[in-house]
């Protein structure tokens, strides 16, 4: 299966708010670089908070309910975290630009503008990451995220 069949199975799941993770790759994880998050015994904002995963702790998702990834750490630590703290790196891949119409990429997925990319340009992905809203989006190559839904892979 084509990355970018993955990536739109995933973000067509993402809007359900329950995803199963489709495969054991994008299942590894890491806290976003800089940051840490809360562990919470349910998948809900007001659970109670009952650990703290911080940058560079690998974990796995189990599935995603809520906004909230089922996680496991730390020999067989588990609990629920917000999915947008999470980064799934991969090994450099080529996307492309799949619009005609520039791309606009951003800081973070929540963050501030920073730029565009033109339509139909080349762009290495390093890794995936989710908005706060639940969407995909693709950590670039020189810093930045764009949105995984305008991008298709390239064969290489």
């Amino acid at each position: 299966m084509h990355k970018l069949h993955m990536v739109l199975i995933v973000a067509a799941l993402i809007s359900a708010l329950v995803i199963p993770v489709i495969a054991d790759t994008a299942a590894v994880c890491v806290v976003h670089k800089g940051e840490w998050v809360w562990v919470r015994s349910a998948p809900a904002h007001d659970a109670d908070k009952i650990d703290t995963i911080r940058y560079g702790v690998e974990c796995r998702i189990s599935e995603i309910v809520n906004q909230y990834a089922h996680v496991k750490y730390r020999d067989g630590c588990e609990g629920w975290v917000d999915v947008s703290y999470l980064e799934i790196p991969i090994k450099e891949k080529v996307y492309q630009v799949a619009t005609e119409s520039p791309l606009n990429k951003r800081e973070t997925p929540d963050g501030r503008y920073l730029t565009k990319i033109k339509g139909g340009s080349r762009i290495s992905v390093l890794g995936w990451r989710y908005s706060k809203k639940g969407e995909l989006w693709a950590k670039v190559y020189r810093g930045g995220y764009v949105k995984a839904e305008y991008l298709r892979e390239v064969d290489q």
